[in-house]
This record gives C-alpha cells, structure tokens and sequence, in this order.
C-alpha cells in the first residue's frame, strides 16, 4: 500500500545520509566465482517507527483514521534510513563479501568452499537483527545475476537483457514522448554502445524544440530498428 505523504515530506528536513555509488557497488562485485543476490521482504516496513511520529503516518481508511507502525513507503528519507540501517548491520562484512544497495544485497565469493561460508556469516547477521528475506527475488550461488540494473556475471559487467529486450520489442517511435523514452533506454545502456553520441543524435536533435516534428519524421520507422541492431552486433 502507498500513502501520499505530499505535505509530510515538504514538512520534514532532507536526512543528508549519502546512499552508495552505484558504479563503485558494481565495481565490487565484480569477477567472483559465486554470487548470490538477496532482496529484502518488504524491506521498509521491516524498520519500526518511533512511537512519538507513529501520529504523523495517519492515514484515513474507510471510516477509521490509522498510522504506521512501521516505516511506510514514499517517505522522503526512507532510502536514507534503511541505508543506514544496512551500513550498521553488515558494518563487517561491506567491501569483503558483501555489497548492499537499500534492501538489494549481493554476496560475493571466489570459491564454492568460501560461499557457504559466506552466506552463513549474512543468515546470521540478518537473523541477529530480525531481518527478513524475500525468497521469491533471491538467487543464490549463481555465476551471474541482475544487481542494480545490471548483469553482473564472473566475466565481468554485462548489458542488462531486460533492457535491451524493451528497447528491441517497442514498436518505432510515433510521437515525441515514445521518442523521449527510446533516448532514455539508450542512454541507460550507453557504457555498452560504442560511439553511443553519433547514434542517439538523431533522437536527441529531434526532441529539440524547433525540430520536434521534422525530428519525428527521420526517427520513426526505422531509428528504432537501428537501435536495435547496435545492441545485437558486435562493437566496432
């Protein structure tokens, strides 16, 4: 369930907590023999509110006005909190054997042997401080898998499939918004796409203002074929 919590956020000060650079995390991950990536359940609601702000998670349902016990979310420093939370709990195992992002937590190893041994220490850290997780996101003692947004494998950092499966099965691009999200999926792919600036600038130049609908007419139909074509070839 999510609440809006609009004027709760404008309200409450911004918690300055950095979250992890997602490259730096990725980076860390990378050529281990065994991976296992691990998600938490419900992981917000896995932190208990303080009782004294347990009034401003008032919410009206039905006929009855309730609160959150727990951290609900949409809440403005939700991610900060829960990445604190994580920094604190696994404290001594980030950087060896274990990167965490929020809730999304992968644990790395470089043999068989040392996986077990690996994932017990992060059972029995998680167990300590009743966390839970869920199963059904949870792949464990795999050579790769999906961590934020990328394909992370023994050999190294690769495309995300789902990603280029969404940009290879839209339809061409009929309108300047579908355009907009062509160049978006582009650019999320960019560290794959050799020469990425030639290619996506004919979209770009299309989302210029002046050039909107002349843009248009040179994309559609066979510009987003093309796209397509550069994630399958090989880079040259």
């Amino acid at each position: 369930m999510c609440t809006d919590f609009t004027d709760l956020n404008k309200a409450c000060p911004k918690d300055s907590y950095p979250l992890p650079n997602i490259d730096c995390l990725v980076d860390s991950a990378l050529g281990y023999e065994l991976l296992s990536f691990m998600d938490a359940y419900s992981g917000y609601n896995q932190i208990r509110m303080h009782l004294a702000d347990e009034d401003k998670m008032a919410f009206i349902a039905d006929q009855a006005t309730c609160c959150y016990r727990v951290m609900p979310f949409s809440l403005k420093n939700a991610g900060a909190t829960y990445q604190q939370l994580m920094d604190k709990v696994l404290a001594g195992q980030l950087g060896r054997n274990v990167e965490a992002y929020v809730d999304d937590m992968v644990v790395k190893s470089d043999s068989v042997s040392h996986h077990f041994a690996d994932l017990q220490e992060s059972f029995d850290t998680l167990a300590r401080y009743q966390l839970k997780l869920n199963p059904a996101k949870c792949s464990f003692g795999v050579q790769a898998g999906k961590f934020l947004g990328f394909l992370l494998t023994h050999r190294g950092i690769e495309a995300n499939p789902d990603k280029c499966s969404a940009i290879i099965n839209m339809r061409s691009p009929a309108i300047v918004k579908e355009v907009q999200q062509l160049a978006g999926r582009m650019a999320s792919l960019s560290q794959f796409l050799s020469k990425v600036a030639d290619k996506t600038l004919p979209l770009f130049q299309c989302l210029r203002k002046n050039d909107a609908l002349r843009g248009l007419m040179n994309v559609k139909g066979h510009r987003r074929t093309q796209a397509g074509s550069y994630l399958t070839a090989n880079p040259h």
